[in-house]
């Protein structure tokens, strides 16, 4: 068995990423009916660029690389985070973020879904802003 191999019920995952020079690009790494753990990771000046919310759905964002500054209701700055800096939110909380370094921002994103919520997983109070995606060929976030 190599190292990521792991017997049922268990997953295992690496966080390697690949880079991107333009847009972002969102891996997931496990997923149950209730724990979400994925990683981003967005270019420079780039993000979710549109005020949002997750009903029924905890998040919480874990800056791996680079920088992020998160927004609330009215674009009021909540938090500029730094490698190793979380900010949690909880479901139905409006927020965005964007890239606010000029590296990649590789961040990981745990969530938490109420088991018995039934509705959407998103919802939008402004439309959401569609940016091209560039991967850098053969580069990788190593941690």
């Amino acid at each position: 068995m190599s190292a990521i191999e792991a017997p049922a019920p268990f997953t295992v995952a690496k966080v390697r990423p690949p880079l991107v020079s333009r847009g972002k690009i969102s891996n997931s790494l496990a997923r149950t009916p209730v724990l979400g753990i994925g990683v981003q990771v967005v270019a420079p000046d780039g993000g979710e660029t549109n005020l949002h919310s997750h009903p029924g759905i905890d998040s919480s964002w874990l800056v791996l690389d680079g920088e992020a500054t998160f927004y609330g209701e009215g674009d009021r700055v909540v938090a500029t985070l730094g490698r190793n800096e979380l900010v949690m939110i909880p479901a139905g909380t409006p927020y965005w973020f964007k890239a606010t370094s000029d590296k990649p921002l590789v961040i990981l994103h745990v969530t938490a879904r109420t088991p018995e919520f039934s509705g959407a997983s998103r919802k939008d109070y402004a439309p959401p802003i569609e940016k091209p995606r560039d991967i850098i060929p053969g580069a990788f976030f190593e941690g």
